[in-house]
């Protein structure tokens, strides 16, 4: 299930005696804990019913011991047990001799038969497919996958989280702001939490927010830019460069912007070299569906090895920014007028 599915539950009442969260996107199992932490156990006895463990550093037989233990003026106990990729680590101690049993087949025992008077989360990055413990837990369907979002996942995510607030994001704009802001997750919450903030209570995020509060970068004007280098159109290109570029952060963001437009745009090229559909290549290059077909256009402009010079001179402006004494502006107006 995913983490949506399994907080839902719980939110409703109805957590179930166990869940496996397993994955490497810690956000999201994070979410899962959060969620069981207040709707579980009351608030007034959270001291008393809930307990959380280290696998590999608590004993196996403490666990089960928590597990297993009747909740104190409460429905329902919550035992939190993270790490559980490391549960073989702990060794031979009293618990494992006296149990007679490894801790993973130990907790694949109390998954078959566990409490209902507990909600055991059995959290970690992975559980060895070879165990008991992995089959017993895809069988019972308790297995809450937090996996890494992949690039083209990212842009949805984020107008998810903006809805979550009460904000409408357009396509382009959460776009612009994965690029802008990159991948991981933590990095993105801070941004889109920033945004909310700054637009208010019910108001759409636009670009004049991501301008105002992330970088200085119209979105728009950057499909423009990446369209006036495909069609080798120097005026527009240099206008679009002048009216977006901010000597505060020395181009840099405009040039990212502009970088993974290309590198996206390489990407799509590759794809429906294969036979994909414009729609389809532009999903795995991580390009807005409603660019697909413009972006696929503007692939079929670039003949074979250019696309890999554009990156290249970006390459070398990015790091022109960083190192020279040149001035940006006319790093960045170099470096266009070479891929004319």
């Amino acid at each position: 299930m995913t983490p949506e599915e399994a907080i839902a539950e719980i939110e409703t009442g109805k957590a179930r005696p166990v869940y496996v969260v397993l994955g490497e996107e810690r956000i999201f199992a994070d979410r899962v804990v959060a969620a069981a932490r207040r709707h579980v156990v009351d608030a007034a006895t959270a001291g008393f019913n809930i307990d959380a463990f280290e696998a590999g550093e608590s004993p196996i037989g403490r666990i089960l011991e928590s597990a297993n233990t009747m909740p104190m003026m409460s429905k329902k106990r919550l035992v939190i047990v993270r790490g559980i990729e490391r549960l073989e680590k702990a060794g031979d101690d009293d618990d494992t001799k006296r149990i007679k049993t490894s801790p993973s087949d130990a907790l694949a025992d109390y998954l078959a038969s566990p409490s209902p008077a507990s909600c055991v989360l059995l959290v970690g990055s992975k559980v060895d497919g070879r165990r008991r413990l992995a089959n017993t837990a895809k069988k019972a369907g308790v297995v809450v996958t937090c996996d890494l979002l992949r690039p083209h996942q990212l842009p949805g995510f984020l107008r998810e989280e903006a809805k979550r607030r009460g904000h409408a994001m357009a396509p382009d704009v959460a776009d612009a702001v994965v690029d802008l802001v990159g991948g991981e997750l933590s990095g993105l919450l801070d941004v889109i939490e920033r945004l909310s903030l700054y637009v208010g209570k019910g108001s759409p995020i636009g670009e004049d927010a991501v301008h105002a509060c992330v970088a200085r970068v119209r979105v728009g004007s950057v499909w423009g830019l990446a369209d006036a280098v495909a069609a080798r159109d120097r005026a527009t290109a240099i206008r679009l460069l002048d009216e977006n570029f901010d000597p505060r952060d020395r181009g840099l963001p405009l040039l990212g912007l502009l970088a993974s437009s290309m590198r996206k745009m390489l990407k799509m090229r590759a794809l429906l070299a294969t036979g994909a559909s414009p729609e389809d290549a532009a999903k795995y290059a991580g390009v807005p569906p409603f660019r697909a077909r413009d972006t696929a256009n503007q692939a079929r402009r670039f003949g074979e090895g250019e696309l890999e010079r554009v990156i290249a001179v970006f390459a070398e402006a990015d790091m022109a920014l960083k190192g020279s004494k040149r001035a940006p502006q006319l790093v960045l107006e170099d470096a266009i007028l070479r891929l004319m």
